[in-house]
């Protein structure tokens, strides 16, 4: 039987949760129709051991493919590579299914022919599994249950990672390739697609169980200030793709542009967060000057209250902004 959905799991020293993540998967119901390739990146725990016992278990459904270590967009681009699914999603091997909905998701997805199918998630709480925040991958009711045509621009929401699941196809085609041994390449994979993508169906269940607090996730804003440069090469890597994207439907360019503008937002949040540093406001300036000055649709692309005051006051109010994040985070 050809499988209907690909779930790659890159995975790095996640022994404390890959069973749950694989375990969620575990359905009689689909186990013929999916298939889940756990990329094991150079684990040195028993990441690889915990992988084994599913593959085992359920030989043509679990997979194991051990690499050398190379981040997160290596775990992708080697599941690009081997996906033999109709549609390919990204699992986090921290992060799981919602077991309950699965089953439902697969026969949406068998029964339909959209390039992308967003759905909703969840934010857990890590240790307790409280869910904190409920994520809808549209903000217009009416598109859910539809399938939308991106290349019109009537589709305005940038749909995250942990809602996106898209053609297998499209990614194994067109040769999409995410940068490795780097952290926020999440951006890229949502964003690279987007030139071949027409049709867009939004899936009314909260599908991804996405685990935040963990010690050391990438997105915690000490991190981001640890790992700035990556996070500012991931950022170039975007807009050179943008560069080289060509002629294609207004709806396209825009969603894509707004995919930039979320990274440049992040940008900003980082640069905010060191607001108080020596030469940041000045760095600041010159690097958003620039943005405007050569990728002026990106630049117009972020609209967030906070980044329009330090632009219209010249960046001078960066220092408040500081404080004001420092007890807001508090």
């Amino acid at each position: 039987m050809k499988k209907i959905l690909s779930i790659v799991i890159p995975a790095y020293n996640v022994e404390k949760y890959l069973d749950r993540c694989l375990s969620s998967f575990e359905v009689e119901d689909i186990l013929e129709k999916i298939e889940v390739l756990i990329i094991n990146d150079g684990s040195k725990d028993t990441t690889p051991d915990i992988a084994e016992k599913y593959c085992a278990k359920y030989p043509g459904t679990y997979f194991l493919y051990n690499k050398e270590n190379g981040g997160h967009g290596s775990g992708i681009n080697y599941g690009i590579k081997y996906a033999a699914g109709k549609y390919f999603k990204v699992v986090d091997g921290d992060d799981w299914l919602n077991t309950e909905e699965l089953p439902e998701f697969v026969r949406t997805l068998e029964n339909i022919n959209a390039d992308i199918v967003a759905s909703d998630f969840l934010c857990i709480q890590d240790e307790t599994d409280a869910v904190l925040s409920e994520k809808y991958c549209v903000s217009q009711d009416g598109m859910y249950g539809k399938t939308c045509d991106l290349s019109n621009g009537e589709i305005e929401d940038v749909i995250k990672m942990h809602a996106l699941t898209i053609k297998t196809e499209i990614l194994q085609q067109h040769e999409i390739v995410i940068d490795e041994h780097c952290y926020y390449v999440d951006c890229e994979y949502i964003t690279y697609p987007i030139p071949y993508v027409e049709t867009v169906y939004f899936y009314h269940k909260f599908i991804y169980m996405y685990r935040l607090g963990r010690n050391g996730q990438s997105m915690d804003i000490r991190s981001m200030q640890k790992n700035r440069a990556q996070h500012m090469r991931v950022l170039n890597s975007l807009l050179n793709f943008y560069d080289r994207v060509g002629d294609i439907p207004v709806g396209r360019r825009r969603y894509i542009e707004k995919c930039i503008g979320q990274v440049v937002e992040n940008q900003f949040q980082i640069y905010i967060s060191m607001g108080l540093q020596k030469g940041i406001r000045r760095e600041l300036a010159e690097w958003d000057n620039t943005l405007k000055k050569n990728y002026p649709a990106v630049y117009a692309a972020t609209n967030k209250r906070s980044i329009t005051l330090l632009r219209k006051t010249g960046y001078w109010i960066l220092p408040f902004g500081t404080i004001v994040y420092e007890i807001v985070r508090r």
